[in-house]
């Protein structure tokens, strides 16, 4: 696991003096530190209302339900993802209508999710995994026509653009989030919800303090979903430094690519497609090796971290057990919870470090 503190004396004083001022404000469950956050946001997504939450789970979940999700509706989840793209329509009493994703990129089927829609699902929510967007101009136009509502999963892609709109305010609302790990990464749970329209931003709002208008008026059963001010005062320190942050990240993945290449190893350590016209932050850097178990056992032994995202697909976890799926039923997800392995690839790297990862992935693949 990768340490989520301050690099150096000089950010830790910025993580210090940011703190003291909340405490000096009593900016401790919204209040002017998250205030101060949720105009930088505004700004950096050009994006009308952005609004401080707990988590990304709940950004979602409350984006689902601002926009009208409810018992009994079905929404289009992706089988391949972190396990709150489902929960959060779950917990709202809807359905996951899970489909396949792309075996090349990772993220969701277009056709499949189109076809789910037309068919009557009553929204759909896209996941911009690993850092890179979903191809949303051929999935919107199929929401539209069809009235669905789209919440965009952009907790590993804050942001990213696509085509000159940055991901997460191209649907009815986006979700961020800020766990430690990610490249915006908080010292606790912190997350973000956005939107371009006036009144599932006001429901967000209300939602995340118990359903409360104003006054103590509960029109609505919400939920315990405010963002504190600790971690709104310290991920307003670390905007400033992730432009920083993601060039070192895209520069180790030059570097990987590149020693993969002299390596003569792309055709058994896969890197996953870049959709076109669409950036990326490199959350993760995953390539799919079929012999990954025995390649991760080396890394292991090298003393190389690296990571499985997501090992089991979503359709067969225990929780959706009543669903009754089958992982066959789910080929390309199942296929990549079978290889997929996350490279490091944190802001921290060495310069020689990718080189080194991949000499121990030649030896171990012979």
């Amino acid at each position: 696991m990768v340490a989520v503190g301050p690099d150096d004396a000089a950010e830790r004083a910025a993580w210090l003096e940011a703190l003291a001022c909340a405490i000096d404000q009593n900016s401790y469950c919204l209040g002017s530190a998250v205030d101060t956050f949720e105009a930088r946001c505004r700004e950096r997504l050009q994006v009308p209302h952005a609004i401080g939450m707990n988590s990304g789970t709940d950004a979602i979940r409350l984006g689902l339900q601002a926009s009208g999700i409810g018992a009994g509706d079905s929404v289009v989840v992706p089988a391949y993802s972190f396990f709150a793209t489902a929960s959060s329509v779950a917990h709202l009493g809807a359905k996951p209508l899970f489909v396949d994703v792309d075996p090349t990129t990772g993220l969701i089927n277009i056709p499949a999710a189109n076809a789910a829609l037309e068919a009557g699902a009553h929204g759909v929510i896209p996941v911009h995994l690993y850092g890179q967007g979903v191809a949303m101009d051929e999935l919107m136009p199929t929401a539209t026509r069809c009235d669905a509502v789209v919440i965009e999963d952009s907790a590993q892609s804050f942001g990213v653009a696509y085509r000159g709109r940055t991901l997460g305010t191209i649907g009815h609302a986006g979700a961020y989030s800020f766990y430690p790990t990610k490249n915006l990464g908080a010292a606790g749970d912190a997350g973000l919800a956005v939107s371009r329209h006036e009144t599932i931003a006001a429901a967000m709002r209300s939602l995340r303090v118990h359903g409360d208008a104003g006054g103590y008026d509960h029109r609505t059963l919400g939920w315990n979903a405010r963002m504190d001010g600790f971690q709104a005062a310290i991920l307003t320190v670390k905007l400033d430094r992730l432009a920083a942050i993601e060039k070192a990240r895209e520069q180790n993945v030059e570097s990987y690519l590149a020693a993969l290449e002299a390596s003569d190893l792309l055709e058994r350590v896969r890197p996953l497609a870049r959709t076109p016209g669409s950036g990326h932050c490199w959350h993760q850097f995953i390539v799919t090796i079929e012999e990954r178990d025995i390649v991760r056992k080396a890394l292991t032994k090298a003393g190389i971290g690296s990571g499985l995202y997501y090992p089991g697909i979503l359709p067969t976890q225990t929780a959706f057990a009543d669903l009754g799926h089958t992982a066959d039923e789910f080929p390309a997800a199942s296929g990549l919870a079978a290889t997929a392995l996350a490279l490091p690839i944190h802001h921290r790297l060495a310069e020689s470090d990718p080189a080194r990862v991949v000499e121990v992935l030649a030896k171990a693949l012979g």
